[in-house]
């Protein structure tokens, strides 16, 4: 609360505004005369008054103000360094800014306001022989590692289907631009804030970011069955269920007493529905041993298993797993997730009714519950330009 922040961007820096948004701050989308095009950025829906709008657009653009201005006139240059005065934040990606624009948008903030924190979202971040280099999401995905490991060791490599480097480099925008707004209330100091797209692909890659320093193995990519890392044979990892699919690994691929516990809890539910197959117990199958079992063997124990979990719904599946630590978790679809019942009853989506454009939708709302300063509610996403007249007399008050 009392933080305001000034947001010139495409879906990098909608992602850290709405971050911003949701822990209180006043979040104001600079807009060009007439609003951003990337409103119609596909996908995109038709809503309740006929219009046709970006799904991405509307997802991160709820509890934010609208303002349009022309920063390329001296009547926008004027009316952006007047709000940087009354701004501690600015965000800005390369999808709506060029490194020339974006340099002199920064030294107009830090003139109007030395104590401001101007963080800008690159494909490959500020001052390296990459600056300027064009990039896309898919790009990125690549550059970061996500490709490699995504798909079937057989064929080429699967880019994920949601734009997660773009989404993933305005989460940490938004955790960067706090970390220097903390700075700042220390010590009155603002910062330029210069955050890596591709940089940070590679922190979502998890234990594979570790795998050659601990392992010296190069962890290839693998989809329903595959090595795990210093394994020499495949297992499944994604299982058909009865209504569609799971994720787990009862045999091999490391993790120590924690799969050893998950595979015997599986072992004996599926004892108590007379499901008994020697192999089941006569394998170290997480052991030291596993590594000298045979791959016919492995196979052979999936099969065993896939039949029961076959006959199973992920629910069943679900339920079981969380009352005896079974390592398993569904693969959910969207739909899966909205239905969640978990989620419904811990309050996590908040309905947000939109009566300009004749709709309403379901948001994901309360990420985090904080005891001290709870997230607020949602509003929805702005007309373009509809704060405008609103936010020039707040600017003439000040004045």
């Amino acid at each position: 609360a009392g933080c305001r922040v000034l947001e010139i961007g495409c879906l990098a820096t909608w992602v850290a505004g709405r971050v911003l948004a949701d822990l209180g701050a006043d979040v104001i989308k600079i807009e060009p005369p007439g609003g951003e095009s990337a409103r119609l950025t596909e996908p995109a829906v038709t809503i309740g008054n006929g219009s046709r709008i970006g799904v991405e657009w509307l997802a991160f653009n709820v509890s934010k103000r609208s303002m349009c201005v022309d920063l390329g006139t001296p009547q926008g240059a004027g009316e952006f360094s007047a709000l940087c005065r009354t701004a501690d934040i600015v965000v800005t990606d390369f999808q709506r800014v060029s490194t020339k624009e974006s340099d002199r948008l920064a030294a107009m903030a830090s003139a109007a306001n030395p104590a401001i924190v101007f963080a800008e979202i690159w494909p490959f971040g500020r001052g390296g022989r990459f600056e300027n280099c064009p990039a896309t999401d898919t790009t990125l995905q690549a550059l970061g590692g996500h490709l490699f490991l995504n798909g079937d060791i057989d064929r080429p490599p699967v880019r994920i289907a949601l734009p997660v480097g773009l989404l993933q480099g305005g989460a940490e925008a938004a955790s960067a631009a706090l970390m220097a707004y903390y700075h700042r209330l220390r010590t009155g100091q603002g910062q330029r804030v210069d955050v890596s797209i591709q940089e940070c692909i590679i922190w979502t890659l998890l234990n594979t970011t570790m795998a050659w320093q601990i392992l010296g193995l190069v962890e290839m990519r693998g989809g329903a069955v595959r090595r795990e890392r210093a394994n020499r044979f495949y297992t499944r990892l994604v299982w058909p269920c009865a209504d569609g699919y799971v994720f787990f690994g009862p045999v091999g691929g490391g993790g120590g007493a924690a799969r050893e516990k998950s595979y015997a809890a599986l072992v004996a539910w599926m004892a108590e529905e007379g499901i008994t197959d020697e192999l089941l117990t006569n394998r170290e199958w997480n052991g030291a041993g596993q590594f000298n079992i045979p791959q016919a063997d492995y196979d052979a124990v999936t099969e065993i298993i896939s039949r029961f979990i076959a006959g199973k719904t992920s629910t069943e599946l679900m339920r079981r797993a969380v009352r005896d630590r079974i390592l398993l978790a569904p693969v959910s679809t969207v739909d899966h997730i909205l239905q969640y019942d978990h989620l419904r009853q811990r309050g996590f989506y908040a309905n947000v009714a939109d009566g300009r454009r004749g709709f309403a939708a379901d948001y994901p709302s309360v990420w985090a519950r904080l005891g001290e300063t709870p997230l607020g509610g949602l509003a929805p996403a702005p007309l373009p330009g509809e704060h405008t007249d609103e936010i020039r007399s707040e600017l003439l008050q000040r004045a």
